[in-house]
């Protein structure tokens, strides 16, 4: 039985493609802050493949050291699940800069990934 839902919609081939619209070339770096391990390894695939650097961000951490992880990935961009949007806001005055955010899941109401994808279609 094939899968249904967002999930679906994240295969390795349509993130790079997506990747590649967004403007992100070999040697930048892209930030997961994502919860389901399917849909962060098929993202890394996508990007990997046009020689981005991925940083996979831990789920659990909170404040000043999620935010020096950020800081120290050098992130061109970040996606997010939007149930971790709580977590990614604990960020806010604690860099110097932010990475571009794109949202991953339902409810986001902006830079949503799904819909993203589902253009690629």
């Amino acid at each position: 039985m094939a899968p249904s839902g967002p999930a679906a919609a994240i295969c390795p081939h349509r993130f790079s493609r997506w990747a590649w619209s967004e403007g992100l070339r070999a040697g930048q770096t892209v930030a997961l802050l994502v919860q389901d391990l399917g849909q962060a390894e098929a993202m890394r695939l996508g990007l990997v493949r046009l020689g981005l650097r991925v940083v996979c961000l831990d789920c659990a951490g909170r404040g000043q050291a999620l935010a020096d992880s950020l800081s120290q990935s050098d992130a061109a961009l970040v996606v997010v699940d939007t149930n971790l949007a709580d977590v990614y806001a604990g960020l806010m005055g604690r860099l110097a800069s932010y990475p571009a955010v794109w949202w991953n899941g339902p409810g986001a109401d902006y830079a949503s990934l799904d819909l993203a994808l589902a253009e690629q279609a």
